[in-house]
């Protein structure tokens, strides 16, 4: 094959794309905010927004004092299980079970989950 402008300008396009695509699927774990790790982890991964959900949560646990992160990491495990995170949100509000905070009313999961953000 010999080398000619159109070639390189082929392969230089295709390679600046792959690049690119690399970068826009990955490079958002680069940008998000970065937090210490913590035991619960795999459950605080649910909340796309953590500063908010915090704020949730305080709100919350200044009327809820029997929260302990420990009873409530593994209540939490074993209500979602391996369902996606959506699905159990609405089974809960198809179900009524839902808990105030703030002023809202919120699927116990949630709520939950916001307050395990608040005490790590």
């Amino acid at each position: 094959m010999r080398r000619t402008r159109r070639n390189f300008l082929v392969v230089g396009t295709g390679a600046g794309i792959a690049i690119a695509g690399a970068v826009g699927y990955e490079g958002w774990r680069y940008f998000a905010k970065q937090y210490p790790p913590t035991p619960y982890d795999d459950l605080l991964s649910y909340l796309s927004d953590r500063e908010a959900a915090k704020q949730i949560g305080r709100a919350f646990l200044a009327t809820n004092r029997g929260f302990t992160p420990a009873n409530a990491a593994a209540a939490l495990r074993k209500r979602i299980g391996a369902r996606p995170i959506s699905n159990v949100l609405h089974d809960e509000l198809a179900a009524g079970d839902i808990v105030e905070a703030t002023h809202w009313l919120l699927p116990q999961t949630l709520v939950g989950l916001c307050a395990l953000a608040a005490t790590t």
